[in-house]
C-alpha cells in the first residue's frame, strides 16, 4: 500500500468516533460522504432502503440539482423495479462494497433503464450517464437492505482499482455504521418479508399486469428480463432454452404488441408502469 493510501485511510479512521456521534442524527450521511471522499473522490451520492418487495425508501439526497422531484417520485413509485441494485438486494447479494458492473445483468448498460434521464434518478439530462457507480450494500434485518452508492459522473474517471481497494477496506465501518443509522425503519419483530403496502409492487405483479390478454407468461417472464438487462444469450441460460429460441419470443412480443424495438418496449411497460399514479 502506497503512502498516499496510508494517509487517506489514517484520516479516514480519525473521522470514525465524529461519526459514530452521528449515528441517529441529521448531518450523518452528509459527514459519511465528506469522510469516504477522502479516501477516493466522488461526485454524487445517495442511499435508499429496499423493503424486500415492497416499496423503496430515499434515505439520503446526495445527486444535487441531478434528478428532478418527478424522477425521483417515478422510481420510488415502480421504475425502481428495474434497478440492477433493487435487483441485487432483492436476492439478498452480499454485505460490502460492490461495483456496479458486477451485480448487474449483462446488457444493463446498454439498456433503456439505465441511460434514461426520464426515469433513472441519477442520470442527469446535461450530462448524461454514470461513468461508474458502485455500491455498499447493507442487509438490515431478513430482506431488508441499505443501498448506499458512491458515483462518478460523465466526465470523470471510472474509480481505479487503487481507489475501489481503499474504499472497500472502509467496508465493515461504513455498513455497520449505515445499518445501525438507519436501522430503525427495519419492520419490528420479524425476519421475514414486511408486509405489502398498498403503493408498493413487486416485479412480478408489474410484469404479470403488462398486456396480459396479448402475451403469454412466458412471454411476460422474458420482457422482464429483457428490460431488466438481460441479453438473449443470458435469458437463455437462466430459462434454459437457446438463444435463438429467446430473439423467436422477442420478435413474436414485438409483433404482438405492435412495436419494433427494445426501445419501444421500454416506453409501453414504462406507461404501463406509472398509469394512475
Amino acid at each position: 500500500m502506497g503512502s498516499l493510501d496510508i494517509s487517506a485511510l489514517a484520516a479516514w479512521h480519525e473521522t470514525l468516533p465524529e461519526l459514530v456521534s452521528l449515528i441517529g442524527k441529521p448531518g450523518f450521511a452528509a459527514r459519511l460522504d465528506g469522510a469516504l471522499r477522502g479516501v477516493a473522490p466522488f461526485d454524487l451520492s445517495c442511499a435508499f432502503a429496499y423493503p424486500g418487495r415492497d416499496r423503496p425508501m430515499f434515505l439520503h439526497d446526495g445527486l444535487g440539482p441531478v434528478s428532478s422531484t418527478q424522477i425521483m417520485t417515478n422510481y420510488l413509485n415502480g421504475t425502481y423495479l428495474l434497478d440492477a441494485v433493487y435487483s441485487a438486494c432483492l436476492r439478498r447479494a452480499p454485505q460490502g462494497l460492490h461495483r456496479l458492473v458486477d451485480l448487474a445483468p449483462d446488457a444493463f448498460f446498454e439498456g433503456e433503464y439505465y441511460n434514461s434521464p426520464d426515469v433513472h434518478p441519477c442520470i442527469s439530462m446535461e450530462s448524461g450517464t454514470l461513468a461508474e457507480e458502485i455500491v455498499f450494500l447493507v442487509p438490515v434485518q431478513g430482506s431488508f437492505y441499505i443501498a448506499y452508492s458512491l458515483l462518478r459522473a460523465n466526465g470523470s474517471p471510472a474509480f481505479s482499482g487503487e481507489d475501489f481497494e481503499r474504499l472497500r477496506r472502509t467496508a465493515p465501518m461504513v455498513t455497520s455504521l449505515a445499518q445501525r443509522h438507519w436501522e430503525h425503519l427495519a419492520p419490528a419483530g420479524s425476519d421475514s418479508e414486511p408486509a405489502h403496502h398498498p403503493t408498493g409492487q413487486n416485479v412480478e405483479q408489474a410484469f404479470e399486469t403488462f398486456a396480459p390478454s396479448r402475451l403469454t407468461r412466458r412471454e411476460q417472464g422474458i420482457v422482464s428480463l429483457i428490460l431488466r438487462g438481460h441479453s438473449s444469450m443470458s435469458i437463455g441460460r437462466i430459462l434454459e432454452i437457446a438463444e435463438g429460441t429467446v430473439k423467436i419470443h422477442r420478435k413474436h412480443i414485438y409483433a404482438k404488441l405492435d412495436i419494433s424495438s427494445q426501445t419501444e418496449l421500454f416506453n409501453l411497460f414504462i406507461k404501463h408502469l406509472l398509469a394512475g399514479r
